[in-house]
């Protein structure tokens, strides 16, 4: 029997009677905002990278606040940090940003920005016999998270082809939510015929498991800017100025894209405890697009890939998610932006530790060996499970999964 969604309206109006409990505080001076530890989000990276070493990109925008940087490891994860409030504003992808616009009915989420396009692909092993789309029936492929940007991606693309592939892990071929930093591994050992994922990931994939891209996703939206609705309201001019600072540093990546690139290796080694090798990012770094355009007919493609997924029905017009500032910018800042000091240097850190916010456990962001081969291996049953959150009741993630009669 087919299965039946979980009421996304009866959830949203239960997670905006929760948020609705605390009200908004217009006078708080401290911007909660989150990214991950992928090159797609780069705006992301840098801007953590210079208020780690005080010299805040944000800040220089938004006088007198104080910027708190979260850490996330997929899509699913940050979304339910915004509607549980520990969040105001996170550099996500799209396709959880827009379930969660579903989820609210139009309500709790708007998008600021784009952010990056490109640097997804679906890789196999370099031996592997796969040659056509038909070839992954009876096998399986990682993908981040259960509803994250490229497991919807990679879901879409199966049903495109012909496949299936419930959100149980059955079908003609097995997704599997896999943690970006165990892929490797879980390749080596074979029990990964696909890991569909995004940049650093996917050179890593290349460069230290010989993985070959199968497919590539040159112009896809990867990452957006998004915040939450009732902060925007509360704080418009903020809000105002910190897209007016995204799209600055936007411009200053493009202007100076080695210095990007270093404080992204920086930022990346920092929050994963592995070091990234340069040649790495230079790889990664080729296949995006920076850019601060919102892609609307990316987006509703987006859409229609939730929904041949079976992780959506319905989902209100994409124009009203956009945001719209009310406000002009409170400040602009003048002069370049600081250098960044070495680790171990004077305003630099010698022992970094990554910061993670109480909503997000230290093992979301695991930190594999730098040849990946020290680990002890792990079952499959122990490496593909489920995240955490998804065995909340009535937690966000849940709304990504069909429950069957």
């Amino acid at each position: 029997m087919k299965g039946i969604y979980i009421w996304l309206s009866m959830l949203g109006c239960m997670l905006m009677l929760v948020t609705g409990c605390n009200r908004e505080d217009p006078d708080s001076r401290t911007v909660r905002i989150g990214c991950f530890p992928n090159v797609t989000h780069v705006q992301g990276l840098v801007a953590r990278n210079m208020t780690r070493h005080g010299e805040g990109w944000f800040e220089r925008y938004l006088p007198g606040y104080r910027f708190e940087w979260y850490t996330y490891s997929a899509g699913p994860t940050a979304m339910e940090a915004l509607f549980g409030r520990t969040v105001d504003v996170t550099y996500v992808g799209p396709s959880p940003a827009i379930n969660a616009y579903s989820v609210a009915s139009g309500r709790e989420i708007r998008l600021l920005a784009g952010a990056v396009n490109g640097g997804a692909a679906l890789v196999v092993p370099g031996d592997s016999p796969i040659t056509k789309p038909a070839d992954f029936k009876g096998r399986s492929i990682g993908t981040p998270q259960l509803g994250n940007t490229q497991d919807v991606s990679c879901r879409a693309w199966l049903a495109q082809n012909g496949l299936t592939a419930t959100l149980e892990g059955g079908g003609d071929c097995r997704v599997a939510p896999t943690a970006n930093s165990m892929m490797l591994q879980l390749m080596r050992q074979g029990d990964l015929d696909g890991c569909w994922t995004v940049e650093p990931w996917v050179t890593r994939l290349e460069t230290m498991g010989g993985a070959k891209v199968f497919v590539s996703e040159p112009n896809v939206v990867t990452t957006v800017l998004v915040a939450r609705e009732k902060w925007l309201g509360s704080h418009p001019e903020a809000a105002a100025s910190l897209i007016k600072a995204h799209a600055d540093l936007t411009q200053w990546i493009l202007d100076h894209p080695e210095e990007a690139k270093k404080r992204v290796q920086e930022e990346i080694s920092f929050l994963t405890q592995t070091e990234f090798p340069m040649d790495v990012i230079e790889s990664a770094w080729a296949r995006l697009t920076v850019t601060t355009a919102i892609d609307v007919p990316g987006l509703e493609q987006f859409v229609r890939d939730a929904q041949a997924a079976d992780l959506i029905s319905r989902v209100p017009p994409i124009e009203g998610m956009i945001y719209h500032p009310m406000a002009a910018p409170m400040h602009t800042p003048e002069g370049p932006a600081p250098e960044v000091p070495a680790p171990g240097s004077p305003g630099g850190e010698s022992e970094p530790r990554p910061v993670v916010p109480p909503s997000v456990s230290p093992g979301q962001i695991p930190a594999p060996p730098a040849d990946g081969t020290q680990q002890p291996a792990l079952t499959p049953a122990a490496a593909f499970h489920a995240p955490a959150a998804l065995s909340k009741p009535g937690s966000l993630c849940a709304v990504f999964s069909k429950i069957t009669p």
